[in-house]
């Protein structure tokens, strides 16, 4: 069936020298075709919107500098793509929104749905909406462009990741899918946080991706899930995907996570995979111990607390130590009528760090760890650590990473200065829990917790 939609690349807008040109779009690459030059920016602008309206070009791209986008300009024909139910028809169509004519039609709405992905991807689409056979939205996906929010100040393009994406699968009609095959489509890549836009073809329910920590070799990105949930995606930067040992370091703890997460406190794990990293994605609630912990009412922190001590039991093995509870790592669900925690990551980062031999360290990390090693009794560490957060409002270390390992080794903590609400009882239990020396700790986490309850 061929679609009345033209398949033509975008167009940038780009400085070269003292003139600037309107080219095919290639990235930032400067080698596409060049359609005009001129000698004012605004000039080239409404050269290029005449251009996109005239030959049905999907938007234009106006950059800022060699590595920035300042503004994308939309063809209202390419505004949005709609997957539904046609009655007419007696099928599911791919008809763009302001077009006449259907690009792709199934006989079922998952197929229809891989098939908008595909032309969404192809064709440069600003929106894919779907609906169901009721007429209600299911799905939203937004361009690269948008999910990226390229126009951002501080983006950043690295000109020497350019590559191409494989091009979309083909369905069972070749006359509906020859135009999207043929299509020179490209993903965004970043310096630094390349993953999200290469998820968002790996994990079928990611739609929208939101950055919440791009700085180490692993990064945490948040995302609606299905029916309404949450759920972080846990990345290995791409720049260490495929370095020896990575994966392997990944996989091990993953492995571990996966075997308990129908657990009640464990994070539920929703899928997983290595392409184009390493990469996991998980169930966890609107906020984290991190956001709110110490704005709780005591009695809750502690409730918290049990949770976390629940879920270190049940990950815990002789033969894998467990670590990774941190304030970021725990989630929260509920709000006032009770809240309840999960727990997710279980020392990934950690170990990746330790794959690629990058220097780690926090207020939450147990001595021992700084020189590569966990102990049965990390976990009690990590516990004690949160614990001390909790129910002092401090770290019981310096914040900066060099006051926190000389700190941690000699096991000169701050003096704990526990909440009016608790008792100073409390201090000799802390401290055992974080005696720099794993053989001077509880043996367990509910050993520590059975303790820590009895003397608030």
């Amino acid at each position: 069936m061929p679609p009345d939609v033209p398949q033509r690349p975008p167009l940038e807008i780009v400085k070269q020298g003292r003139v600037w040109l309107v080219e095919e779009y290639r990235r930032g690459a400067r080698d596409g075709e060049t359609y005009s030059t001129h000698d004012e920016q605004i000039d080239a602008v409404r050269s290029a919107k005449s251009r996109m309206d005239a030959d049905t070009h999907p938007c234009a791209v106006r950059w800022d500098g060699p590595r920035s986008v300042s503004e994308v300009y939309w063809n209202p024909l390419f505004e949005c793509l709609v997957v539904g139910y046609d009655d007419l028809v007696g099928a599911w169509t791919v008809v763009p929104e302001a077009g006449t004519c259907a690009m792709a039609v199934h006989d079922s709405r998952e197929a229809a749905g891989k098939r908008g992905k595909q032309l969404q991807r192809a064709y440069d689409f600003k929106h894919l909406h779907a609906y169901d056979r009721r007429g209600e939205s299911y799905e939203e996906r937004d361009h690269r462009f948008l999910r990226h929010d390229v126009t951002r100040s501080g983006v950043r393009f690295s000109k020497e990741a350019i590559e191409s994406v494989p091009p979309p699968e083909r369905d069972d009609d070749p006359e509906e899918t020859d135009a999207a095959t043929t299509s020179d489509a490209t993903e965004v890549d970043y310096v630094g946080p390349a993953s999200p836009g290469q998820l968002g073809a790996s994990i079928p329910d990611v739609t929208k991706v939101e950055f919440i920590d791009t700085d180490g070799v692993v990064h945490r990105y948040a995302t609606p899930w299905d029916g309404g949930t949450y759920a972080e995606i846990l990345a290995v930067s791409s720049k260490h995907g495929t370095d020896g040992g990575v994966q392997p370091a990944f996989s091990e703890r993953l492995s571990r996570w996966e075997t308990v997460d129908d657990s009640a406190h464990v994070a539920t794990v929703h899928e997983s995979g290595t392409a184009p990293t390493p990469w996991v994605a998980y169930r966890v609630g609107k906020h984290t111990l991190g956001e709110i912990g110490t704005d709780l009412p005591v009695e809750v922190r502690l409730d918290i607390l049990g949770d976390i001590v629940d879920a270190a039991t049940t990950v815990a093995d002789s033969s894998l130590p467990v670590c990774g509870l941190y304030p970021a790592n725990v989630h929260l669900k509920g709000g006032d009528s009770g809240w309840r925690a999960t727990v997710s990551n279980w020392g990934i980062e950690w170990a990746v760090r330790e794959a690629l031999g990058v220097d780690h360290g926090s207020p939450f990390t147990a001595p021992e760890q700084l020189d590569g090693r966990l102990t049965p009794t990390t976990v009690v560490y990590q516990l004690g650590a949160i614990a001390y957060w909790l129910l002092c409002g401090t770290t019981p270390v310096e914040e900066t990473a060099t006051g926190s390992r000389a700190t941690m080794r000699t096991g000169q903590l701050r003096t704990p200065q526990p909440v009016d609400e608790i008792s100073q009882a409390v201090e000799p239990v802390l401290r055992r829990a974080l005696a720099p020396a794993p053989d001077d700790r509880y043996g367990s986490p509910i050993a520590f917790y059975r303790d820590l309850t009895g003397s608030v």
